[in-house]
């Protein structure tokens, strides 16, 4: 089990106290966690509260996916369960994802509001354009990392989390490029988390988000113009759509991150191509 954390001491513990030594030799699993710099004694609290789980430590933060990617490096397992430090998991989370696991498949857990119980992340699919859609279990083929498990033979095929997206959209590239790998997955129902924070973005997290999410369907049709041309095409109506529904109804600080976030996406990747890829 990896989590990445900054500055969530009290979440983290939170997270940790249901995984008991006894749980996890029951299940031949191990905690690692991946202290992202934080700033208020979190490893010390590991350390005096949770000595049975690994703990490792960064000096500056580089961000969830650089950071779950060097807790894998060091995982022992042959799955890679993730959960975010602000999810506590519920009865039988692990033992539910461990009974699933066949070294082939992305497991997906529904992930539920921590106070409220509503459901925040069901079933989702992939679309053209990299943003998902809810979609029957049976056709899931995109999640979070705040409740995902990887066998780490498909992890480490792909080079794990892309550190050129290290915030914002990493865990859907992630399961976008195991898709592409010949990656199978499964919504796993009874593997239930309780996250205390919300999935919208807000402030500066659209910008990156609408960054990030272009920038990496750039990459994924670098080598098929024609996909890309249409994905351009089709990207920019969404766009534009959506900055004009925002700054109809109110959102327009929203609208002009949205729009920075999109031009910059295409400036990034017209460098990278000039780069040499």
């Amino acid at each position: 089990m990896i989590v990445a954390t900054r500055d969530r001491r009290d979440d983290v513990a939170e997270c940790l106290a249901p995984l008991t030594p006894e749980r996890l030799d029951a299940l031949g699993a191990e905690v690692v966690v991946l202290d992202d710099a934080s700033t208020d004694d979190t490893a010390k609290m590991l350390a005096d509260r949770f000595p049975w789980v690994r703990v490792l430590a960064n000096e500056t933060n580089v961000g969830p996916g650089p950071a779950r990617n060097m807790a894998a490096a060091e995982a022992r397992g042959d799955l890679l369960v993730f959960i975010d430090s602000d999810a506590v998991p519920c009865e039988g989370w692990l033992e539910v994802l461990v009974a699933a696991d066949d070294g082939e498949t992305v497991l997906i857990g529904r992930v539920l509001d921590y106070r409220t119980g509503a459901v925040q992340y069901g079933p989702r699919r992939a679309t053209f354009l990299g943003k998902s859609l809810r979609c029957r279990p049976e056709r899931v083929n995109t999640g979070g990392a705040g409740n995902m498990a990887v066998p780490k033979r498909l992890f480490d095929s792909i080079g794990g989390f892309d550190p050129e997206l290290p915030n914002c959209f990493e865990d859907s590239w992630l399961c976008i490029r195991l898709g592409r790998a010949g990656a199978r997955f499964r919504y796993v129902t009874e593997a239930v988390v309780r996250h205390k924070g919300d999935t919208g973005k807000h402030g500066d997290e659209i910008r990156m988000q609408e960054h990030n999410s272009t920038y990496a369907m750039l990459k994924f049709y670098a080598n098929a113009p024609a996909r890309r041309a249409l994905f351009t095409v089709c990207n920019a109506l969404w766009m534009a759509l959506r900055w004009t529904l925002w700054t109809c109804t109110g959102r327009g600080g929203d609208a002009k991150l949205l729009r920075q976030g999109w031009a910059t996406a295409y400036r990034r990747f017209a460098q990278r191509e000039r780069a040499g890829g």
